[in-house]
């Protein structure tokens, strides 16, 4: 593999790990901003938000909670009502899709496989 600073490679993993956290946070604070809504689907959009966050954050079970965070991130894609920006649930699918093929990266409970 050509590579313009080879010894940085050995930090892949914590890489990994940075982008399951942002990951995390972004739902955090997403579910933070749905739960006042008195409507009961989008509080229980917000409750299954925090679950997901906290799997990322944690790193357990990486890959399915991925998988169900690609399928919120659609939803908040198609909805009328956006929390983000177009741009920034583009940037948050293809995070969610990296850690679906590279799994949980560096600190976190999932085993490697």
């Amino acid at each position: 593999m050509l590579s313009l600073l080879p010894q940085v490679l050995f930090l892949t993993p914590l890489a990994i790990a940075v982008i399951r956290i942002t990951l995390g946070v972004l739902f955090l604070y997403a579910a933070w901003r749905q739960f006042p809504e008195k409507d009961v689907l989008t509080r229980i959009l917000a409750a299954l938000e925090v679950v997901i966050a906290i799997a990322l954050i944690v790193g357990f079970w990486t890959q399915a909670a991925a998988l169900a965070a690609l399928i919120v991130l659609l939803v908040w894609l198609f909805s009328p009502k956006r929390i983000y920006p177009v741009s920034t649930l583009l940037l948050a699918l293809v995070m969610a899709l990296s850690l679906v093929v590279t799994g949980p990266g560096a600190f976190a409970f999932d085993l490697p496989l």
